[in-house]
């Protein structure tokens, strides 16, 4: 049987998981809970500046072969539960606008 990787859609709290994702580049990482930049993602458990634990990785990475990608990130790290990050920013724009306008 074959496997492949795919989007599975479930509740979550975004909150916790800005406070523990990192998001990567091509060869590093930032920290989205302080904004610390030129973490080295294959290795960081936590972030050196404000220590927080990772759990959650997504990449800034746009590409044809995204499954790909997740499964060489997930060949390298794979305690960490990859997300969407456009799926990530929408929920955090539209929360912000909701706030902005209450």
């Amino acid at each position: 049987m074959a496997k492949a990787y795919i989007r599975i859609w479930q509740e979550a709290e975004i909150d916790f998981i800005k406070q523990h994702l990192i998001i990567i580049g091509e060869l590093t990482g930032d920290c989205s809970n302080c904004k610390h930049v030129g973490i080295d993602y294959h290795t960081a458990k936590t972030c050196p500046n404000c220590n927080t634990v990772f759990n959650y990785i997504a990449s800034r990475s746009v590409t044809s072969d995204y499954g790909g990608l997740v499964k060489k990130v997930k060949a390298i790290r794979s305690d960490l539960i990859f997300i969407d990050l456009l799926d990530f920013k929408h929920i955090t724009e539209k929360n912000k606008a909701r706030e902005f306008f209450k």
